[in-house]
């Protein structure tokens, strides 16, 4: 017997009768979903015939399903709505506290080691150029991942004018590239710059200076690897060409015996051997730079001149008294072969022996030495004060340092990068028979 279905439950008044079934007719009668009941049938099985429609309360059973899984339902809603916060703390899209802190480091890591640029008036007086104006740029920055230990990179740009009618534009950049394993270091200058010659030798007298003007463009570009700790060696190429535009009838210059009198082309490659265990290559506080080069200028590679030349410079830096540093130099540099004139070793200017005109002494050897106290006043400011000695002669074996000369004085200093410590240089020099004034950037040595 076939088994009937279970559409409905009636309920007649306050009576049940439960288990009661019968099957949906196509007969006209009331409607639920699916099924049709009909009232006619539903009088004849139980033999009443008050029944009405309005008695009869009806049950289905998927409704009684809803009802019966209710508490299920709000469960999984209950549910639904207590983890959705947990999920979005988690959710990897979105920013955490951790994630904003960590976000804020780099930042500020990104802010800290960001490229410094500085602008300055570039001003000065020296014996050479009497009053100088112009401008000066530098730029350092830190290149690779690691940027707390590597060392910064550099750029300078030098533009000025004097009142000697005298015109300079000079780059000058120093690049340290995959963790101070290589150096890219050179200078490119560009000069109309009257000025003095003196003659060659240690004690050639005042009077004898004559004018002249040579227009220069230049360049040195060297390429150093580190292949011990603190020691690089590389090579290097340096070009340059002189013309002579003009040189004081009658005199020295004119009468075609000194060697580069015409201008020319010097065209070298040389060796270059360095040690440097420097904190800053900026302004150091202690440590030690070495450093040698050997250059070869000869006419097969396009050289006017066949020479060489032998530089060797010297460094020390002693901490004194916690934020005070003394700082030794000694530089020398030799000449051998048929070098010109405007090449040959030079005494004097805002490097080697401050205070004495830059060519004031000038032969094939030089040989100079400094010492400068930096003394930290207050804050960003310092002073400093220095004394030097040096002299040139035709050979390594031949200084008398007769006459005496010299370098004194004193000066201060301004941070203006305190990271890297750039500071504006102000310094006032006694040489021999001549003085001079400097504000520039960076340090003498």
């Amino acid at each position: 017997m076939r088994k009937p279905a279970r559409p409905f439950t009636f309920l007649f008044g306050d009576r049940m009768r439960g288990g009661q079934r019968f099957r949906s007719q196509p007969e006209a009668g009331f409607t639920f979903g699916h099924r049709i009941g009909n009232i006619e049938n539903l009088k004849s099985e139980t033999g009443r015939n008050d029944v009405s429609f309005a008695q009869i309360r009806l049950r289905r059973p998927r409704r009684a399903a809803f009802f019966a899984s209710f508490p299920l339902w709000a469960y999984f809603l209950v549910l639904l709505f207590t983890v959705r916060p947990v999920m979005a703390q988690t959710d990897p899209t979105k920013e955490t506290p951790e994630k904003k802190s960590e976000a804020a480091k780099k930042e500020a890591e990104k802010k800290k080691w960001a490229p410094h640029f500085i602008l300055v008036p570039d001003l000065y007086y020296r014996p050479e150029t009497r009053l100088a104006v112009g401008i000066g740029g530098f730029a350092n920055y830190r290149l690779g991942k690691d940027k707390e230990n590597t060392r910064p990179s550099t750029i300078g740009l030098t533009a000025l004018y004097t009142m000697n009618k005298q015109m300079r534009i000079s780059l000058r950049p120093e690049i340290y590239l995959g963790g101070n394993s290589y150096i890219l270091s050179g200078a490119l200058n560009y000069s109309i710059f009257p000025t003095k010659f003196y003659g060659i030798g240690n004690n050639v007298p005042e009077s004898q200076a004559e004018m002249y003007t040579p227009t220069t463009l230049g360049f040195l570009l060297s390429v150093r690897r580190k292949f011990f700790q603190n020691v690089f060696a590389g090579l290097q190429y340096q070009f340059k060409k002189t013309v002579i535009e003009k040189v004081e009838p009658g005199g020295m210059l004119s009468s075609g015996t000194i060697t580069g009198s015409q201008g020319g082309i010097i065209s070298g490659l040389g060796l270059v051997l360095s040690w440097d265990n420097r904190d800053n290559i900026i302004f150091p506080r202690r440590g030690r730079y070495f450093q040698l080069t050997a250059d070869v200028f000869g006419r097969y590679i396009g050289s006017d001149f066949n020479y060489a030349a032998f530089r060797l410079d010297l460094r020390t830096y002693i901490p004194m008294f916690e934020k005070h540093v003394l700082a030794l130099q000694v530089f020398m540099r030799a000449v051998s072969g048929d070098a010109p004139f405007y090449d040959l070793s030079n005494l004097g200017g805002a490097w080697i022996m401050r205070g004495t005109f830059n060519g004031r002494y000038s032969d094939k050897s030089l040989l100079a030495a400094q010492a400068e106290f930096r003394l930290h006043v207050w804050k960003r400011l310092s002073a400093v004060s220095f004394a030097g000695l040096g002299d040139v002669s035709p050979n390594l074996t031949s200084f008398t340092f007769n006459p005496f000369k010299y370098s004194l004085g004193g000066g201060l200093r301004y941070r203006i990068d305190s990271r890297e410590g750039t500071n504006v240089r102000i310094d006032y020099a006694w040489g021999r028979g001549s003085t001079g004034l400097y504000i520039t950037l960076l340090e003498a040595f």
